[in-house]
């Protein structure tokens, strides 16, 4: 009987090793098309940066994906340094993913300079406001504010700088993405709004470097990245 559980042993030990090396070896790119660099370009530039085409875009994504969700490394100079990027880079990676649904909820400790799974208490104030900012009304922080429960008209100022507070909060820990949160006025930019205004412009990719850059139809313009001249040579109206 002893021989009969010391087999089984060995049978749960060597799966547990199979499933960690299948799970490792699992890239994140091949689980969601709609990541890959083209996307993740569109997003960076989304956030004001521009980003050059990279052999090693699925590598590092990849990586960056393990170390984080198998491997719980939550420091963000280890995690560039071992997958070759930069700090900022690294941090717009890991947004990206958290963007895409591909990790967990994590937030991103900026003073620490690490990565950590959210408290109870932060996912809890995330789901409160996830279906305001993620639906299809695309709403600004007195909208919010006049939707949310108890909301009267006596209390509805008071109700808005609750709301932009509890929003800041998040958005300064990376928990919400998509948007663009100007802390000032309290204005909400978002990113699917800014993808449908761009009617008179084309994304043209660089010749030299691969970033994305918005062109006006038919028009010219230098690349962000490199200064190269791209033009957007489909939509030129011949002068007659």
């Amino acid at each position: 009987m002893g021989l009969v559980f010391v087999f089984i042993g060995i049978i749960f030990i060597v799966s547990s090793i199979i499933v960690s090396i299948f799970v490792n070896k699992k890239e994140i790119t091949d689980k969601n098309m709609t990541i890959n660099e083209k996307s993740f370009q569109n997003y960076a530039k989304f956030y004001g940066m521009m980003i050059p085409v990279d052999d090693e875009f699925n590598r590092k994504l990849n990586k960056i994906y393990r170390l984080i969700v198998i491997e719980n490394v939550d420091d963000i100079n280890f995690i560039a340094k071992d997958t070759g990027c930069t700090y900022e880079e690294c941090i717009l990676k890991i947004k990206y993913l958290k963007n895409k649904r591909a990790i967990g909820e994590y937030y991103i400790d900026h003073i620490n300079g690490i990565v950590k799974k959210c408290s109870k208490d932060d996912l809890a104030l995330l789901k409160k406001y996830k279906p305001y900012i993620y639906g299809k009304n695309h709403l600004q922080i007195n909208e919010i504010a006049a939707r949310m429960p108890m909301t009267t008209i006596n209390n509805l100022k008071e109700r808005e700088q609750e709301v932009i507070k509890d929003l800041k909060y998040l958005y300064n820990k990376d928990l919400i993405n998509g948007i663009i949160l100007d802390e000032v006025d309290g204005k909400i930019t978002y990113y699917s709004i800014e993808k449908r205004l761009k009617k008179d412009t084309v994304s043209i990719d660089c010749e030299n470097c691969g970033a994305i850059n918005d062109v006006t139809r038919g028009g010219k313009t230098r690349c962000g990245y490199c200064g190269l001249i791209i033009e957007d040579k489909d939509n030129i109206i011949e002068e007659k």
